[in-house]
């Protein structure tokens, strides 16, 4: 998408959508980011030993792909909230979380394009 063409989020999704999106953001804030912390407090050794399996290193590193072409997305739209929100939620959360939630604050009524 050029920078010239316009994408309004604000009319693309339905009050009901909205209302999903919100559902799906704090479902990705909870359920995978609370089993994350759970391990990660309760059993560090399962947490060391992922990190040193190759195939989650994979998908770990597949995710921070995706979160850094989502960003790189949401740059070359000139969206607002911009790239940097968007990465800080992902790694704040997961992109279950970021992923809905930066939908959900870019479709708010009051938010604005750059």
């Amino acid at each position: 998408m050029n920078r010239d063409s316009h994408f309004d989020w604000k009319t693309s999704f339905s009050n009901r959508a909205r209302s999903l999106l919100a559902v799906l953001a704090i479902f990705g804030a909870l359920v995978p980011n609370g089993v994350f912390l759970w391990v990660a407090f309760t059993n560090p050794d399962a947490l060391w030993a992922t990190m040193a399996d190759p195939v989650a290193l994979v998908f770990i590193g597949e995710a921070f792909l995706l979160m850094f072409f989502f960003a790189w997305l949401i740059h070359r739209g000139g969206w607002r909230p911009g790239p940097v929100a968007f990465v800080v939620m992902s790694l704040l959360g997961s992109l279950a979380f970021s992923v809905p939630a930066w939908l959900w604050l870019a479709s708010r009524p009051g938010s604005r394009d750059a």
